[in-house]
């Protein structure tokens, strides 16, 4: 959109913020691959081990989970703190 000479505030474009952009992506990739299980599954094909790696997955996406999570509570204590990140 070609927003030169207009000062309408509606008129200009809004971007996600990146945080945004990044949960959309990803839950955009875990809905395509459920969708995908789930048209393999009604078509009767099922892979071995399927069920290992999925379990596998869930794991590591608990365990990741609470420590990014962890992590990005830290990280939100230290800037609301008036500190960066690099000062501790």
């Amino acid at each position: 959109m070609d927003t030169r000479g207009t000062n309408d505030p509606a008129a200009t474009e809004r971007e996600l913020p990146i945080g945004a952009a990044v949960v959309v992506t990803v839950l955009a990739g875990l809905c395509g691959g459920v969708l995908l299980l789930v048209v393999l599954h009604g078509l009767g094909w099922t892979a071995p081990g399927l069920g290992w790696l999925v379990a596998k997955g869930a794991v590591k996406l608990g365990v990741g989970g609470a420590v990014g999570l962890t992590a990005a509570l830290a990280w939100l204590r230290a800037r609301r703190a008036g500190r960066g990140p690099e000062a501790s």
